[in-house]
């Protein structure tokens, strides 16, 4: 279907004067706005939903009341294991507004406020030396990293009708709209998912599948993992998955079934041990290690393999470390900033 040219796509324009960053917004929002109605046709009683970037929104107070309710989104609706996605604060969300798309997913509540049922936020670096991100090694390359995608759990529309598949659309149009970015300018796409985080690393399978069926040239690999470790030499926390999605380049990756089993890994030194599975179950072309603050960030660039056929036994491994709501502390920095 071709694109409509839409008014806001000028909304791009003030967010950098680079011409490539201004290439990847206008995508992103025509994207978004396609997607509303794809959604509704295939969800007719779910009307009320519609997508869009967060930096398309016109009116002032609403844009400073949404940063508040993403920034409450956030803190109440993720209470898993806090190693799995950073939760923004006020001033992290201010600036990924000014730098990067966000892509909204949200409905009217019965106060006619912006009700948001999803979001997630796609990153964009261009680095002069592979030790500017030592989490994925790169120069001279535009990088997206789809980052911080969460859901509301148990969404419902005004006619009590459960809300499905949010995150797994956005996480579609994150692919789809650099995929269309890259037929006019080469980029890269990844994600960053523990390696114990069943539900996000299914999420990307499960959009790249649906894209695949779509007729979209698409595929996912997992190109590399990054482990972090202290000053003494041990590890932080359990070793990170680079999934890079193949945009359309049909580039040679393993098809073999790859499994990672770590239900026989102690809790005494559990990190160590999810590496040593990631260690036995791959294999390594390039190792990059570099120095963060005082930390030291190892990144291991793997023979890419098909993570379609990727199979993961967590067990118990991710409990214990769920995170804790600060919705107080948030009350107050909202009633002292206003």
């Amino acid at each position: 279907m071709k694109k409509k040219t839409h008014k806001k796509e000028n909304a791009s324009s003030g967010h950098s004067s680079d011409g490539p960053k201004q290439v990847i917004f206008k995508n992103y929002i025509e994207e978004m706005e396609e997607k509303t109605g794809e959604f509704i046709k295939r969800n007719p009683s779910l009307m009320d939903t519609k997508f869009y970037l967060f930096q398309t929104i016109q009116n002032k107070d609403l844009v400073r009341d949404m940063i508040f309710n993403l920034a409450y989104f956030y803190d109440v609706n993720y209470t898993g294991n806090k190693d799995f996605i950073h939760i923004p604060n006020i001033s992290n969300i201010l600036d990924n507004i000014l730098k990067y798309p966000i892509m909204l997913a949200t409905q009217k509540d019965e106060y006619g406020s912006e009700d948001i049922l999803g979001v997630t936020t796609v990153k964009i670096e261009n680095n002069k030396s592979i030790s500017e991100n030592p989490y994925f090694p790169t120069s001279n390359e535009t990088v997206l990293t789809i980052s911080g995608v969460l859901t509301k759990p148990n969404a419902v529309n005004s006619n009590n009708i459960k809300i499905r598949g949010i995150g797994k659309e956005l996480i579609k149009s994150s692919i789809r709209a650099a995929y269309t970015v890259n037929k006019t300018q080469k980029i890269r796409l990844i994600c960053e998912v523990d390696c114990r985080n069943m539900n996000s690393f299914n999420a990307v399978v499960k959009a790249i599948k649906e894209l695949q069926e779509e007729k979209i040239n698409v595929n996912v690999a997992v190109s590399g993992y990054y482990e972090i470790l202290n000053s003494q030499g041990d590890l932080e926390e359990a070793p990170t998955f680079i999934l890079e999605m193949d945009l359309g380049e049909n580039r040679n990756i393993l098809n073999e079934k790859v499994e990672f089993n770590y239900l026989d890994c102690k809790s005494t030194e559990l990190f160590s041990e999810l590496n040593n599975v990631l260690e036995e179950n791959t294999k390594e072309l390039k190792q990059y290690v570099n120095k963060k603050d005082d930390k030291t960030v190892i990144y291991h660039s793997l023979e890419p393999f098909n993570a379609l056929n990727v199979s993961i036994e967590v067990g118990n491994t991710a409990n214990g470390n769920e995170r804790v709501p600060s919705i107080k502390e948030l009350e107050y920095v909202q009633k002292d900033l206003i």
